[in-house]
């Protein structure tokens, strides 16, 4: 009885999580974005297609300046999580390093849930500091 009675309490908290980790139907979850002051052009590439829940995992990250041109030495700060649970990302992600030609690697991606996710990147190189936004429905 005393389980039965944790089962119905517990029930209604689980669907909720259930119920909220659904898609965007708005969400803009193309690769390509521009960032929020225009300074940059910037997409990402994950290492797994597609991009996979529950699965550690690096992105590899290219960016533009507006005029289509390489940007290197740039740093890339990660940050992110689900706005409808109020979680960020379960990893610390971070860049690994830069690959040359405008392409760096980000590691320790990972996505423990399906549901409606945002990843915010934080850029800093000579042409400025702006920050750029994928929103993804895994």
């Amino acid at each position: 009885m005393k389980t039965l009675g944790l089962s119905v309490l517990l029930l209604p908290l689980l669907s909720g999580c259930f119920l909220i980790a659904r898609h965007n139907p708005d969400a803009d979850t193309s690769t390509t974005r521009t960032s929020k002051a225009g300074l940059y052009v910037v997409s990402y590439r994950s290492e797994v297609q597609p991009v996979p829940k529950r699965e550690l995992h690096r992105w590899e990250i290219e960016l533009r300046d507006a005029d289509g041109r390489p940007v290197d030495g740039a740093t890339i700060g990660v940050d992110g999580g689900m706005p409808d649970h109020g979680h960020g990302l379960p990893t610390r992600p971070s860049m690994r390093g830069a690959l040359g030609d405008g392409r760096y690697v980000v590691d320790g991606m990972k996505f423990n849930m399906g549901g409606y996710w945002v990843v915010d990147l934080a850029i800093a190189s000579q042409a400025g500091d702006d920050t750029v936004r994928f929103e993804l429905n895994l």
